[in-house]
């Protein structure tokens, strides 16, 4: 009975749509013409062979490969340092996580104002202390533009892993680091006999999170760069929106959803089956 709402509100609000998304991908419709005639698997043939969505999908996994890995790893790293100091702490933590509170338009604006070619905040402090000769059209450039936008996901999104992990190190008991001290334990082996496995199930949770949200990403790319130049830092997300609502093409932007779709339904199982049988070890 408790379940009730909560089933009903996912059934009406995630189970339907995508059932109709399905649905729409077997048709052919405008947006506006009432006529939606059935056109079989010709929205997946077209998508196979469609180079921009491919390409979509191959940066949505740098997004996620980078986001899962460096992007993880820099907010431990930021939790292992604020957890040791003895003052301050609250300000880091407030400055770690303001990132996390900005809108996706201002973060956008922001480093579009930094990351500008020429005269942008970025490459005039590398000109300043001399480095000139680094100084790039960091949106423009097909070479930088994908790790660029790459850079600012994580920075936008540290902040949260950062207060999980804190959190989760907070939890750890002092008497453990107090034994393995007096045993001559070095920080390594502190870090991964005590320190990593008590972060687990953090560890697991922030990861899916992450993961999820790098490929799920929108409005950072769209703001920054719209999915160019050319579609070099192109996106799922934004193909599906330019699909359906740049060229009308519903039944094709529809396909699309459900083979992304897809891929996040079996890429969140096979994370969720990867921690079941860590926490059964």
């Amino acid at each position: 009975m408790f379940l009730a709402p909560a089933i009903a509100l996912i059934g009406v609000f995630t189970i339907t749509p995508f059932a109709q998304a399905i649905l729409l991908s077997f048709q052919s419709w405008d947006g506006v013409s009432p006529d939606t005639p059935w056109v079989g698997l010709a929205n997946y043939e077209f998508i196979a062979g469609d180079v921009v969505f491919w390409a979509s999908m191959r940066n949505v996994l740098f997004f996620g490969i980078v986001g899962f890995f460096l992007g993880n790893g820099i907010a431990l790293g930021m939790a292992l340092a604020v957890n040791r100091i003895t003052r301050g702490k609250t300000f880091f933590r407030t400055v770690f996580y303001l990132p996390g509170v900005l809108s996706v338009v201002v973060v956008g604006l922001l480093f579009s104002f930094i990351l500008a070619p020429g005269n942008g905040v970025l490459n005039r402090v590398l000109e300043s202390v001399g480095l000139g000769a680094l100084a790039q059209n960091w949106l423009g450039d097909p070479a930088v533009a994908l790790p660029a936008v790459a850079a600012v996901f994580i920075w936008f999104h540290w902040g949260f892993g950062f207060l999980l992990f804190l959190a989760g190190l907070q939890d750890v008991p002092k008497e453990l680091y107090e034994a393995a001290e007096l045993d001559g334990a070095g920080p390594w082996t502190t870090f991964r006999s005590i320190t990593w496995p008590h972060l687990a199930p953090v560890t697991s949770i922030v990861s899916l999170l992450t993961l999820l949200a790098a490929l799920q990403i929108f409005g950072t790319v769209q703001v920054l760069t719209n999915g160019g130049p050319g579609y070099h830092t192109m996106v799922p997300t934004l193909a599906i929106y330019n699909e359906a609502f740049v060229n009308w093409r519903y039944g094709s932007a529809a396909a699309m959803s459900v083979v992304f779709g897809g891929a996040l339904v079996l890429l969140s199982v096979f994370q969720l089956a990867i921690t079941g049988w860590r926490s059964r070890k």
